[in-house]
């Protein structure tokens, strides 16, 4: 049983190498495109809002991932990001309980499941490859944003775990 799923895992990652030049499926294109966007262009990742614990001297990714945002929460976060990031091209889009970046290039970074990376020193997770260093500084750029907005105020005062994050995943272009 083991052999098979080797084997399929094998022709599946062959077959989008060949078909896109990546070695992984395109997760989080073919669901944008499934939600109504337009997917046929740029590379597109999972974007999922967290939470970041600090532990002694690293952080922790918290359950649930992403975070149960109510829609005005997601709308103005959003909305920040669109502004702050937009003239990059980098565009955030959300569908139901899936949030989206669409990027013009590939980033050239490989990326880990959060499931995988939950309760656990996330720096074994961080994206890796030739983009990790600039991936790294967007990331920030993007903690600090998070870091006083409003909609982060407000869920700290009613005693909840704030948005200091997103969790990038699934990465990967559809060919036009």
């Amino acid at each position: 049983m083991k052999l098979l799923t080797s084997l399929r895992l094998n022709f599946f990652s062959n077959l989008f190498k060949k078909l896109f030049g990546q070695t992984s499926k395109p997760n989080a294109a073919i669901a944008s495109q499934q939600a109504g966007n337009q997917a046929t262009s740029g590379f597109w990742l999972y974007a999922a809002p967290v939470h970041l614990v600090l532990q002694r001297d690293t952080f922790s990714l918290a359950a649930p991932v992403p975070l149960p945002l109510q829609s005005d929460e997601i709308a103005a976060l959003t909305s920040a990001l669109n502004s702050h990031f937009g003239a990059d091209d980098m565009h955030f889009f959300w569908h139901e309980n899936q949030w989206f970046l669409r990027l013009e290039n590939n980033p050239n970074i490989q990326t880990s499941a959060p499931e995988k990376a939950l309760n656990k020193d996330i720096n074994a997770f961080l994206p890796t490859g030739t983009g990790a260093m600039h991936w790294a500084k967007f990331q920030n750029e993007v903690q600090m944003l998070l870091f006083e907005h409003p909609v982060n105020i407000a869920r700290e005062s009613r005693r909840l775990p704030v948005v200091n994050s997103i969790w990038c995943d699934g990465g990967g272009q559809l060919e036009n």
